[in-house]
């Protein structure tokens, strides 16, 4: 069933990746061995996350509830969903006390139909710039917001309320916003000890440091060929981790766990890497209780 589906496109790049990239910023999470020990949980069994992930995807497929460049889309994708959904799996381990877990998901489009197969129990919201016929009958509760447009100084700017988790997944940097007013605008629709779950490329990923290194921007300059409605596929402003713990703290919440995320390299190039080259950012931050 694996076969289905296609490990995600490799992005050609400038560089070799090598164990000591030559531009080394500081790590925020080398030496916090708590926030170290919160995440493992977060990555363990992601093999297995996998294959559930391709069998929800293979069903949904067999349904007909997925356009092709949805099943394109989630091909692509497939190990961010499998971590996403790992996310879910840990909280239902550790909160018993939630049967029923609320969550909702940003910019969410095929997500919700795959984590609603994976987690029947699941009360599932969206909110998006779009509205997605598809997820009539999946979620409880959808919005079509424009963060852009949304005033995030004003408090929680999302409908729903008393979630357990908001998933912020691959949508920070595509807008222009103070990531700390939209952590604080989102967890106002968190419940008391509610999980705030964010992912966005790591601006010193290793390429990116070698663009830097050649005296380029690693962030791609808007493209020629895009018009105003194409601004959602373009990223604005890509971030540190030292940005994202701040941001999380700025916001009012405590890091309940950050790790460097390797959905988007290949498992070569995790290899040879250290975890703060990887592509991808993940950091939860918790609502105090």
């Amino acid at each position: 069933m694996r076969a289905l589906f296609a490990p995600p496109a490799t992005i050609a790049t400038e560089r070799t990746p090598s164990a000591k990239p030559g531009l080394s910023p500081p790590d925020p999470i080398a030496s916090d061995p708590v926030l170290q020990a919160a995440a493992a949980p977060l990555r363990a069994g992601l093999a297995d996350r996998l294959g559930s992930m391709d069998s929800a995807l293979a069903a949904l497929q067999a349904a007909g509830r997925l356009r092709p460049d949805q099943l394109d889309y989630a091909r692509l994708h497939r190990r961010r969903f499998a971590e996403a959904a790992q996310a879910i799996a840990v909280l239902l381990q550790d909160h018993s006390d939630w049967p029923e877990c609320r969550v909702v998901e940003i910019g969410s489009s095929i997500t919700p139909m795959l984590y609603k197969r994976l987690f029947p129990a699941l009360r599932i919201g969206s909110a998006c710039l779009f509205r997605h016929p598809q997820l009539d009958g999946v979620v409880e509760q959808a919005a079509q917001l424009d963060l852009e447009k949304a005033d995030l100084r004003q408090g929680p700017v999302l409908p729903h309320r008393d979630q357990h988790l908001v998933m912020l997944c691959e949508v920070l940097e595509h807008l222009v916003v103070n990531p700390a007013n939209l952590f604080r605008a989102l967890a106002g629709s968190l419940a008391p000890g509610g999980l705030l779950y964010v992912t966005t490329p790591n601006f010193f990923r290793a390429e990116a440091r070698a663009a830097l290194l050649a005296g380029r921007n690693p962030v791609a300059i808007y493209p020629p060929a895009f018009g105003p409605a194409d601004r959602f596929h373009h990223h604005v402003r890509e971030y540190a981790m030292a940005e994202l713990l701040h941001a999380m703290r700025d916001a009012g919440l405590t890091v309940a766990a950050a790790y460097y995320s390797d959905c988007w390299d290949t498992p070569q190039d995790a290899a040879l890497l250290p975890p703060d080259a990887l592509q991808n950012l993940v950091v939860l931050g918790r609502r105090p209780t």
